[in-house]
C-alpha cells in the first residue's frame, strides 16, 4: 500500500511517501512549510521508531530546498538525531566531478563571499519566515557536517538517470532524470555566470563553493517563455497551441523518479523538463500505449511550459498531483489541467490540488472533451491513499 502527503508549500512543493513502511521525504517547500507542518509529522513517525529511508532534494530552487535546510540544520547531528535519515539524494556541485584545480586566489574567494552573504532568497509571498536566518550555510555542507549517507556516499558523485534502482524496505526507487549532461550544463551556465563577476577560480569542492553554488542556483530564473496569445474570441485555448517548452537550466537538473511497491507506482516530475521525460519513458517503454501510473506528479506546479502534449500521450493515471497555491507565474495553467480530463480514458480521472486556484475552480465548472469521467479535490495536508478510489 502507497499512500502520501502534498503539503501547503506555498509556490513550491513537499512531499512525504509511506511506500510500504518506508517513507520518503521529496522536496520540503519553503522554511515555514517544514516548521508548520512537516516537522510534527516526523516527530510522530519518529516517536513511534520510524525513519526517513530516503530525502531528496529534487533541485536547488528556494521553493524545494528551502524545509529541507530548515529540517537538516535542526536535525541534529549522527547519534543525537530527532528522525534518523538513511540516505539524502541531493546534487550540488561537489556531486559533479571537475578536474583538479590550484586553490581560489583571495579574489577568486571574496566573490564567492559575495554571493553567499546574499544568502538563500525566499518567496516573494507575504507568509512569514519563508527560509530562516540561521540557513547560513548549503544543504551540501550541513550534510557533510553532520555526516549524512550523501548520494549513496559522500557526495562526490550524482543521481541521475544511470542511478541503479535503490531497493527499500517496502518500494523500489527509479531514477529516470537528470541526465548527466543537463547536470553538467547546470554547472557550466554557473561558472560563466560567476565569470562575470571577476571570479576566474575553479569548480573544485569547497564549503564556500558549494555554499555560493547553491544560494545563487536556488536564487536563478530563467527568461520568461513567450506569452501565449488568445485563439479564440473567447480565449479558449489548447495546450498544444500555446505549449513552450521550459528553458530553465536549473529545471532540468530535476531528480524525477518513479516509486513502486510492487502494486502502486508513482511518478514524481519535480520541475523537469518535458521533453527530458518522454526520451526517458521512450526508452524504457518503446510500446505506442500510454504508461498508466497510480498516480503523477505534475511537473513545475503545473505549468504549461513543462507538460506537453506529447508527454500526456505517453503518461496517464487516476490521480494527478498538482503542487501550488497559485500565487507565482499563475501556475498551475488552466490549459495543462483540461488537456489531462479532456483525453479519453477507461478510467475516472482525480486531480487533487494543496490548494484551490483560479485554475482549479474553473476545472471544477469544465465538460471534458472526450466526456471522460474526472473530479477534482483539494487535499491540504491530508493523506492520500493510492489504493483506494481518490483519497
Amino acid at each position: 500500500m502507497l499512500k502520501l502527503k502534498m503539503y501547503p508549500a506555498k509556490n513550491g512543493d513537499a512531499f512525504l511517501v509511506d511506500a510500504g513502511g518506508s517513507h520518503i521525504l521529496i522536496d520540503a517547500g519553503f522554511a515555514s512549510t517544514y516548521q508548520s507542518f512537516i516537522a510534527s509529522d516526523l516527530a510522530v513517525l519518529a516517536k513511534a521508531g520510524g525513519r526517513l529511508d530516503l530525502v531528496v532534494c529534487s533541485h536547488i530552487d528556494a521553493d524545494h530546498i528551502g524545509g529541507l535546510l530548515e529540517f537538516f540544520s535542526l536535525n541534529g547531528p549522527s547519534g543525537r538525531r530527532g528522525i534518523e535519515v538513511d540516505a539524502v539524494w541531493h546534487n550540488s556541485l561537489r556531486s559533479l566531478p571537475a578536474p583538479s584545480a590550484l586553490p581560489d586566489a583571495l579574489h577568486d574567494r571574496m566573490v564567492l563571499e559575495a554571493i553567499r552573504r546574499r544568502g538563500f532568497q525566499g518567496s516573494t509571498s507575504p507568509a512569514p519566515n519563508p527560509i530562516s536566518a540561521r540557513q547560513g550555510s548549503s544543504l551540501a555542507r550541513l550534510l557533510r557536517q553532520n555526516d549524512y549517507l550523501w548520494n549513496k556516499g559522500v557526495g562526490s558523485s550524482c543521481i541521475s538517470e544511470q542511478t541503479p534502482p535503490s531497493h527499500l524496505l517496502g518500494a523500489v526507487i527509479h531514477v529516470i532524470g537528470p541526465t548527466t549532461g543537463r547536470l553538467g550544463e547546470l554547472r557550466e551556465l554557473w561558472l560563466r555566470e560567476v565569470r562575470k563577476l571577476g571570479y576566474k577560480g575553479s569548480s573544485h569542492p569547497s564549503d564556500l563553493l558549494d555554499d555560493a553554488y547553491e544560494m545563487w542556483c536556488a536564487a536563478v530564473h530563467a527568461s520568461p517563455a513567450p506569452q501565449a496569445k488568445p485563439i479564440a474570441a473567447n480565449g479558449s485555448q489548447r495546450l498544444a497551441d500555446i505549449y513552450t517548452p521550459d528553458t530553465s537550466i536549473p529545471n532540468s537538473s530535476s531528480i524525477s523518479l518513479i516509486i513502486s511497491t510492487g502494486t502502486e507506482r508513482v511518478l514524481f516530475l519535480g520541475d523537469a523538463w518535458a521533453e527530458d521525460v518522454v526520451t526517458k519513458l521512450r526508452a524504457l517503454h518503446p510500446a505506442s500505449a500510454p504508461v498508466v501510473f497510480d498516480a503523477i506528479k505534475i511537473s513545475h506546479h503545473g505549468s504549461l511550459h513543462n507538460t506537453s502534449v506529447d508527454l500526456l500521450e505517453h503518461v496517464d493515471a487516476p490521480r494527478f498531483l498538482v503542487s501550488s497555491d497559485g500565487t507565482q507565474h499563475g501556475h498551475p495553467d488552466f490549459e495543462v489541467l483540461a488537456e489531462i480530463v479532456d483525453r479519453p480514458a477507461a478510467f475516472e480521472r482525480h486531480l487533487f490540488f494543496n490548494y484551490e486556484t483560479a485554475a482549479s475552480k474553473r476545472l471544477q465548472t469544465h465538460k471534458s472533451r472526450s466526456g471522460a469521467a474526472f473530479s477534482v479535490h483539494v487535499a491540504e495536508n491530508d493523506w492520500i491513499h493510492l489504493g483506494g478510489t481518490n483519497s
